[in-house]
């Protein structure tokens, strides 16, 4: 058991968006009669999973309602369910669905994949099926430390959530974060919670910097009570950054973690990352966190055929082959590693980028 003066550490691993286009789910099917597959697709990607983190987090930007509602992808996604069972099988511990297509296929859509997600045995944060759900807060017990995951979406892709069934989807409007605060603030009140991690759906898609929202909305929800911010919907990899709050105390923000597994094309939007971050409180004397030692191991989901969209570790990709090939043309593999590298430590000069 550990004492008052003990140390509690562990490390946080999250992914980017895992967003199932046709191109994507008609390949795995080839692999599975009567189902779908995706365990070659992303069988690097397993000794990530299994050796990243002590608590690991996806966004899973697709539902997974499966064929009984009909599978689809842009602009309104649907995905196979077996994506899930990978991704519980490769160990993941809870998933964010917050985001712009969380209702793509209505409140049915929603309802059909969170049963799946209970099926499958993975717990899930930003969408719900009634207002005890939403209400129940998403903490997990690691190594001596409570983390708590809390997750909102700004924008819905012109879907409306109906008026009486607001605990669908967790949201915010413009820069207001207070609902964020008042949540916080609330499990502070009936929980015990060492750590908040909060997954937020914003900013603008394909820019590779953060734009001034995303920076303003960030402290905001630094300032509210956020010890690590989780960022998604550019589709591409930016830069992380450390805020200092008001309060005093740093907020590691991932402004956006890019697409981890997705079936879009564009360099920067096939290159992802597995990202790992340090939690440690030093006592309860102490409880001030340390937050640190991030990395990035980058990846890179290959469409150079209509045949492939494999993921491979983007360091074998640069060993094995002189020229990255997309659609756009083909880029000399060690510039853009080197290139990406020096754009990620672009606020944190020390981050591990492999």
């Amino acid at each position: 058991m550990l004492n008052q003066t003990q140390s509690k550490k562990i490390t946080l691993a999250a992914t980017g968006d895992i967003l199932l286009h046709k191109r994507l789910y008609k390949k795995a099917k080839k692999r599975l009669k009567g189902g779908y597959n995706f365990d070659e697709m992303l069988s690097e990607a397993k000794p990530l999973f299994e050796n990243g983190g002590d608590i690991t987090i996806v966004n899973q930007e697709s539902i997974i309602a499966g064929e009984e509602i009909g599978l689809s992808d842009y602009p309104r996604f649907n995905s196979p369910i077996e994506i899930g069972y990978l991704l519980k099988d490769f160990g993941v511990d809870i998933a964010n669905l917050a985001n712009n297509h969380i209702l793509d296929k209505g409140e049915e859509g929603i309802i059909k994949s969170i049963e799946n997600w209970n099926e499958i045995g993975i717990p899930y944060v930003g969408a719900y099926n009634s207002q005890e759900d939403q209400e129940t807060p998403r903490i997990i017990e690691k190594n001596g430390l409570s983390v708590c995951f809390l997750s909102y979406t700004k924008r819905m892709a012109g879907m409306k959530i109906p008026k009486d069934k607001s605990y669908l989807v967790n949201t915010f409007e413009d820069t207001k974060v207070g609902n964020i605060r008042k949540e916080i603030n609330a499990i502070k009140k009936s929980h015990k919670v060492d750590v908040f991690v909060v997954s937020v759906h914003f900013g603008k898609e394909y820019h590779l910097l953060p734009t001034s929202a995303q920076k303003e909305i960030s402290a905001s929800i630094s300032d509210a009570g956020a010890d690590i911010i989780l960022g998604h919907h550019p589709h591409v990899l930016q830069p992380p950054e450390y805020i200092l709050n008001s309060r005093g105390l740093r907020t590691f923000s991932a402004y956006s973690l890019g697409n981890f597994f997705s079936g879009q094309k564009g360099l920067y939007r096939q290159i992802g990352a597995f990202m790992t971050v340090d939690i440690e409180k030093p006592s309860e004397s102490n409880p001030v966190l340390k937050i640190d030692n991030p990395a990035m191991k980058l990846t890179f989901v290959d469409s150079t055929d209509k045949e492939n969209y494999k993921l491979y570790l983007l360091e074998d990709i640069v060993k094995e082959r002189e020229f990255i090939k997309t659609h756009m043309g083909n880029f000399n593999s060690k510039e853009v590693y080197e290139e990406i590298k020096t754009h990620l430590t672009r606020w944190i000069p020390d981050m591990t980028i492999s």
